[in-house]
């Protein structure tokens, strides 16, 4: 059994992204997984905890706290998180390369190219950090991000009771994640002036923007639980990925599109690239064609169109990226 060491970035309890979703599937591949908090949660007890078979959560103290009985692998995603390397001896490195260092991540220039050539494998979450990463280091595998399927498929259909705080008596167009600098808030503004038929909801936590744009039909709900938001996907109509295109988010892999997906749910998103390889979604150049695209998504859906975007999502699970890791893995350094 091989071990994963990953140094603090995010608290494992915080939105669940990639990281999370990832190891967790790793500690099903016969690896013993530490995933580092980056502060301390009060929610886990201090130290050392199994969450699951395999998996520990290091909450609270450090990286020392860990008995390794073997060589690790450092699976390091914040390229900051470089000074890891050098606390051990003999160690096997795993960049996993997410982000474009850019724009809002500009701070992840910090030892990017460091990471690039001490790594002994590199993962990279969309074409074109696979390409930029390609360049420096061979050892280089596209491994896009991928669905949590079973989580989000049960919003598929209707399986719970409707949320209290989700508006009703028009059809619902729904965004799920950060609501960050990234958003183009100009979309935003203009589709729920011109499609007043429609509630737009947002769900998640504020990233710091002071001011958002309101409308009689705009509704901010704030962050949820990562358990309960099929409960509130299953009542979406319409899913959304507003983003502005910069170089910073031509560089990403949304998660959210996965998680739509997964829910059979059809998708108007911003021109992206990792959107665009991906078939099934409406993309959309400028806030009017936005606007023009949500309304012919719900026009146009139907059993078929949904049981393709279901399948879709379940050719691209998360157990089918660990699959793969785990594969590339195995071959090549254990």
């Amino acid at each position: 059994m091989a071990t994963i060491v990953y140094p603090p970035t995010i608290n494992f309890s915080w939105l669940f992204q990639r990281p999370q979703q990832i190891l967790s599937r790793m500690a099903t591949k016969n690896y013993t997984v530490y995933y580092l908090n980056k502060t301390y949660d009060a929610s886990y007890k201090k130290g050392i905890t199994e969450l699951k078979e395999n998996l520990y959560l290091v909450n609270g103290v450090g990286i020392g706290n860990i008995k390794l009985r073997e060589t690790p692998i450092l699976w390091i995603s914040y390229p900051p998180n470089y000074s890891y390397v050098n606390m051990f001896k003999k160690k096997y490195v795993i960049f996993d390369s997410i982000d474009y260092p850019s724009d809002e991540f500009s701070e992840w220039r910090l030892n990017f190219e460091e990471m690039q050539k001490a790594a002994n494998i590199i993962f990279a979450s969309s074409r074109k950090l696979y390409n930029i990463n390609k360049r420096v280091n061979d050892k280089t595998f596209l491994l896009p991000n991928g669905a949590d399927f079973e989580h989000f498929n049960k919003a598929e259909r209707i399986f719970s009771k409707r949320p209290s705080d989700l508006p009703e008596g028009k059809p619902i167009v729904g965004y799920i994640g950060a609501l960050a600098s990234w958003i183009d808030w100009n979309i935003v503004d203009y589709v729920s002036l011109v499609c007043p038929e429609y509630n737009f909801v947002y769900i998640g936590p504020n990233l710091n923007m002071k001011r958002l744009p309101k409308k009689d039909n705009i509704f901010y709900l704030g962050e949820k639980k990562y358990s309960i938001l099929p409960n509130y996907l299953q009542y979406f109509d319409v899913c959304i990925i507003p983003f502005k295109v910069t170089s910073m988010t031509e560089g990403a892999d949304p998660i959210k599109m996965y998680e739509y997906l997964s829910a059979g749910k059809p998708v108007v998103s911003s021109n992206l690239p990792s959107i665009l390889r991906c078939e099934g979604i409406y993309t959309a150049d400028g806030k009017a064609e936005f606007a023009n695209m949500i309304k012919e998504a719900l026009e146009n859906y139907d059993d078929q169109k949904r049981k393709r975007l279901v399948d879709i999502a379940r050719e691209n699970s998360w157990e089918k990226r660990a699959e793969y890791a785990d594969r590339i893995i195995r071959y090549y350094l254990i």
